[in-house]
């Protein structure tokens, strides 16, 4: 109960960088609301904050818009912690809340157990530079090439995209960071990416795989989605009756020394040494690819090039 509890006060006041001046809103929904909640509440008295919180009806996918009233109240506040079952990042209710000045931390698919993991207790503050260097090097970047001994073999072209660097540290009005999310970015040209792609370590649909899921990629888009969980995947997309959700949206190194493979998405994504394809919504990434969901897919270990030039190698950073 204390770490779990210490886990929730690193959150508030070191990421969310909360103060008892703040309006804190935390969205939850059934999955794991009242446990969060209990939880969320303790850590906001022991910190004297203006804290509320909404339980919500779970989304139907990564990226589905919550309810008007919950959108409402993202606007009216200072600082929005979401640690739904499925990531509000990408909505236009996240977008809206930051546009009227919220800080905004994602903490999708978290339960307690993310809030006592030793991701959640790693140095954010001492990782930022890092993070910083290596979504500098995609801004530089043209072309990545990731490959891995499953079979995953594509490149991706990133030339006239920048870099983003996610944190875990909100600093200022209209901020959007995950938490323990720790990690660097890019939106790759749309109609660009061409190859395979076997997924190996876990999908924000799925949690943590067994057996990979493989995609063949044409010009951006997912032409085959195959393996034993294919079938969850393939349902998700088709929920949204949206072509682009085929669409590669997102290239990104984990950057949180401390993560390990634990089947919730905002941990996984995060894993040094790992990367991650995201299908789907990338606008709010600086991309033009239009969809309603937005689906993390993590590889464990995958060789990446930039440019020809090996950054990462065997878990291996090679970016100083």
């Amino acid at each position: 109960m204390l770490k779990v509890t210490r886990g929730a006060q690193k959150l508030l006041k070191i990421c969310a960088n909360a103060t008892p001046h703040d309006r804190v809103l935390v969205v939850l929904d059934t999955i794991h609301g009242q446990e969060l909640c209990r939880i969320m509440m303790r850590a906001a008295s022991n910190l004297h904050l203006n804290l509320a919180i909404i339980i919500m009806k779970p989304r139907l996918y990564p990226g589905e818009e919550p309810p008007a009233p919950v959108v409402a109240a993202m606007k009216a506040a200072d600082i929005v912690i979401c640690a739904t079952s499925m990531t509000l990042f990408y909505t236009h209710a996240r977008i809206a809340a930051c546009k009227s000045g919220a800080r905004f931390l994602s903490m999708a698919g978290g339960s307690p157990a993310t809030l006592t993991s030793n991701a959640m207790f790693a140095d954010f503050r001492r990782q930022e530079k890092l993070v910083k260097k290596v979504a500098n090097e995609l801004t530089k970047a043209s072309l990545v090439h990731i490959s891995t001994t499953k079979g995953t073999d594509i490149e991706l072209n990133i030339a006239g995209r920048k870099g983003h660097a996610i944190t875990g540290l909100c600093k200022k009005p209209g901020d959007a960071q995950g938490v323990p999310d720790i990690e660097a970015y890019v939106a790759p040209v749309e109609n660009s990416s061409h190859g395979r792609l076997v997924v190996d370590g876990s999908t924000s649909v799925t949690g943590l795989l067994k057996s990979p899921i493989t995609i063949d990629f044409q010009r951006g888009k997912a032409q085959r989605i195959y393996g034993k969980k294919a079938k969850c995947l393939i349902r998700m997309l088709q929920q949204t009756m949206n072509r682009n959700a085929l669409r590669i949206g997102e290239f990104g190194f984990g950057l949180n020394p401390l993560a390990e493979f634990s089947g919730s998405i905002i941990e996984d994504e995060a894993v040094m040494g790992s990367a991650h394809i995201a299908l789907g919504e990338n606008r709010p990434l600086g991309g033009q690819n239009k969809a309603p969901i937005h689906i993390e897919l993590v590889l464990r270990s995958p060789r990446v090039e930039l440019d020809g030039r090996l950054v990462l190698k065997e878990n291996r950073l090679l970016i100083r």
